[in-house]
């Protein structure tokens, strides 16, 4: 099988993962599923950068990708066993604006009520 043929090949496999994946959650109730919001942006990312990643992967590494069953639910499942820094990124950015804010608007807001009294 070609290299492209390979690659087509998992991209096609991965898709029709994610078509299950997709149909099971939307048999869910609609509360479940918004609880399991995390996990379908997570597969839904593993499965963009995968096919982003096909482009430039081996073809051996296409071949175990193919022959690997639910390779997006084990990837998935293997991302929750690492160390996951979003909720410090969200809160340092969120420092650095408030910051920003109290320097711009809170000297505004107090120099407009300083005139006005």
């Amino acid at each position: 099988m070609s290299r492209k043929r390979l690659e087509k090949t998992f991209c096609w496999k991965i898709s029709g993962e994610l078509k299950l994946f997709k149909f099971r959650i939307l048999k869910m109730k609609k509360k479940e599923i918004f609880q399991a919001a995390y996990q379908i942006d997570t597969v839904i990312c593993i499965y963009e950068l995968l096919t982003e990643m096909s482009i430039c992967m081996s073809e051996e590494a296409l071949k175990a990708g193919i022959t690997f069953p639910g390779i997006l639910m084990f990837l998935y499942e293997r991302w929750l066993s690492y160390e996951d820094t979003h909720m410090e990124d969200i809160q340092y950015c969120l420092n650095e604006e408030v910051k920003k804010i109290l320097e711009d608007y809170g000297e505004k807001k107090w120099k407009e009520k300083g005139s006005a009294a």
